[in-house]
């Protein structure tokens, strides 16, 4: 995601915690993660799943919601990439 300098990560955050509610509404979620830097302008919003099917099952809706919050935040979507877990080092 991508919006103005130093208010992406405001803005990164508004966008997050306006999808909250509904992805909490589907099977599988497990979480969401921020990241913003606000040298380049640039945040990540990250969602974790259950599993890759539980990703699948959530695809069309993910999109739609996902296109619409960044929108109304005024920002721009550079790019939904989808990576595989192979380490969780958390307490």
């Amino acid at each position: 995601m991508r919006a103005a300098g130093p208010d992406v990560a405001d803005t990164a955050r508004l966008a997050a915690e306006s999808m909250l509610t509904w992805l909490r509404e589907f099977d599988g979620y497990r979480g969401l993660l921020v990241f913003a830097d606000p040298e380049s302008g640039t945040a990540r919003i990250m969602t974790l799943w259950e599993s890759s099917e539980a990703l699948e099952r959530s695809a069309r809706g993910r999109t739609q919601v996902r296109e619409s919050m960044v929108a109304a935040a005024g920002a721009e979507i550079e790019s939904v990439e989808r990576y595989e877990l192979v380490l969780d080092d958390r307490p």
